[in-house]
Order: structure tokens, then C-alpha cells, then sequence
């Protein structure tokens, strides 16, 4: 999987095959973006392009070093996460530690942090250090959603790549390059667009049988009929708290569009503004039960119940807030 193979940013992966071609890379770098910009796969493209045994600017992904990258056990590209909420103290000073030993195989050694910016004030300061006194054969890529937590002095010392989410076009022709028809291609890519994590690698029809299930859930609540089917639904007890956030973010995400369609038809649009184009016929239906005011409440509503997530609210918290919009 060469960089063309990777959806979007293609100004900045021409700028990484530039380093590498030059042979002039930093030895720190801060990728910075929303997590549908798939920071760890270009990263991870980097670190195979920079150790690749075929190739001096790209990666073949199949070469004994790319293989061994892929799974995680060639000795020059290590991996960082935080260890809990934070990067712990002792994460940082084992990494300045193995930071000063020479690579193994490759003539540089790349360090690729997940979420630097979950570095406290002690793991960062300590970082900084590795930062000021860099190594000749060290590289550091940090990964970060939100570049402002960095401490501005680490931010000052790496190279700033501002990655961004695929556009609607990238996404729709990387699909039918992958063989997807031209149907399936314009909804995956509008999908895409409102940023549901993996769903490039989500199969199909199981993202089909969500959809209509999570149609059956937004009738039930514009109607107002059968609300505690609805509630016992969406309170599965046998999910983790973390299986029930992922599931609860792409339903609230996935009814944001098919309220965007409804207004969009109350509009009187064309029907080929629609995202959920099959689904147009029980939708056009639907619009009858519901205000254009009360629609753009509601896709509010929406927005406040994915922030109302990173508070750690508890999942009956959300589950009642969310049908509480509606009735």
C-alpha cells in the first residue's frame, strides 16, 4: 500500500516523499489533524518508506522491513501510547534512554507517539529535553488531534504537517479504485464526509443493515410511537462502555443525515442532493411528522450530544438526552 494508496492529503505526502527523496528529513514532526485524516497510517507509511528495501520515497508494503513494520515487531520503528489518560514520566524516560542507542537495522530510528498531546507538564518537560539534545539517527513523529495541548516550546522545536479529512471526491474515487460501484461509492464517500470512524473498512452491508435499523429508530421517535422499544434498544447491557460510545457516536452521526435529507426535502431540493438516496422514499414520508425549525434543533442537539461524550457522561445519560430531543 504505496502513498497513493492512503485517501486524502496528497500536498502533504508529497512533502514526506520529498524529505525522503532529499534525504533531508526533521528529526522531529508533529502530524496534526481529525482523526478521519489517518494519522497513524501516514505515519506508519513514513517510517516503512524511510526503512523500505525497494523503494527510496515510497513504500511497497512488501518487503521483509515494510512486513515487519505492519506488525509491529521490526526493532527501528517503535510505537508509543499513553499509558492511561497520560504519557507517565517513566514512558518518557525509557524513551529518552533507547533514544541515544543506535538502530538496530535501519540508520534511523523512529519513535511514533499516539496522542502526544496526552504529555502532562512532567512527561513534556522531560520530552523537551530529548527535543534539544536530538540524536543523529533518532526520528519523532508526534500524533495529535488537538496541537494546541502541546507545550508551545515542543511545538516550536518539530516540523507542523496540518493534515485534513479526505474530501468527498478523494474518498468516492479511492472506493471505485477499490472496485466499489459507483452507488455504493457516493454513499460511502458522503458517510465518510461526516467523519464515522473506519467506515472505509466496514463491510457494506453491515453498514447497511445499521442504517435501516437506525432508520426504524428515527421513526419511532418522530412518530412517537414505540419510544420504549426504542429506549430498551439502545440500553444493551452486555456492550462496554467503550463499544456502547462507538455504536452511540456513528447512530447519532448517521441520524444528523437522514435529518439533513428531511430538510433538504421539506426544501423542495433535488433529489439527487440526498445522501441516503435509497432510503428517500420512507424519508420523504417522514418529513411530514417533523418541522424545519424542530430539524435543525434536533442536528443541534446532535452536536451537543458528541461533546456531551467527552464529559464521560454515563450511557443512560445519553441514551435519555438523545430520545428526550425528539419527544
Amino acid at each position: 500500500m504505496p502513498f497513493t494508496d492512503i485517501v486524502g492529503n496528497n500536498k502533504i505526502k508529497q512533502i514526506l516523499k520529498n524529505y525522503l527523496d532529499k534525504e533531508r528529513i526533521p528529526y522531529s514532526m508533529i502530524f496534526s489533524g481529525p482523526q478521519s485524516a489517518n494519522l497513524s497510517d501516514l505515519a506508519l507509511g513514513f517510517a516503512k518508506s524511510v526503512n523500505c528495501e525497494r523503494n527510496k520515497d515510497d513504500f511497497c508494503d512488501s518487503c521483509d522491513h515494510c512486513i515487519d513494520i505492519n506488525k509491529t515487531i521490526f526493532p527501528d520503528v517503535i510505537y508509543l501510547f499513553p499509558d492511561g489518560q497520560f504519557y507517565k514520566k517513566d514512558q518518557v524516560l525509557e524513551l529518552i534512554e533507547e533514544n541515544y542507542k543506535r538502530p538496530m537495522i535501519s540508520d534511523k530510528k523512529i519513535f511514533i507517539m499516539s496522542d502526544a498531546n496526552k504529555m502532562n507538564e512532567s512527561s513534556s518537560n522531560s520530552f523537551l529535553k530529548v527535543l534539544e539534545e536530538p540524536s543523529d539517527s533518532t526520528i519523532f513523529i508526534l500524533l495529535t488531534r488537538n496541537k494546541s495541548q502541546l507545550l508551545p516550546t515542543i511545538r516550536s522545536r518539530c516540523q507542523m504537517l496540518n493534515f485534513y479529512s479526505p474530501t468527498r471526491k478523494e474518498i468516492h474515487d479511492h472506493l471505485i479504485k477499490m472496485g466499489y460501484d459507483n452507488e455504493k461509492a457516493d454513499l460511502l464517500a458522503s458517510i465518510s464526509r461526516s467523519s464515522i470512524d473506519n467506515v472505509l473498512k466496514e463491510d457494506f452491508y453491515s453498514l447497511q443493515n445499521k442504517r435501516s435499523r437506525y432508520l426504524e429508530i428515527l421513526e419511532k421517535l418522530l412518530k412517537k410511537k414505540q419510544i420504549d422499544e426504542v429506549l430498551l434498544a439502545l440500553s444493551d447491557q452486555s456492550r462496554s462502555r467503550s463499544v456502547f460510545i462507538d455504536s452511540f457516536v456513528e447512530m447519532i452521526n448517521l441520524i444528523s443525515l437522514m435529518l439533513r435529507d428531511i430538510m433538504i426535502i421539506k426544501i423542495e431540493l433535488k433529489k439527487e442532493f440526498l445522501i441516503n438516496v435509497d432510503f428517500s422514499e420512507k424519508l420523504f414520508e417522514l418529513q411530514k411528522y417533523i418541522t424545519l425549525e424542530k430539524i435543525l434543533y434536533l442536528i443541534r442537539r446532535m452536536e451537543f450530544l458528541q461533546r456531551d461524550i467527552k464529559r464521560n457522561l454515563n450511557s443512560k445519560i445519553l441514551i435519555l438526552e438523545f430520545i428526550n430531543s425528539y419527544v
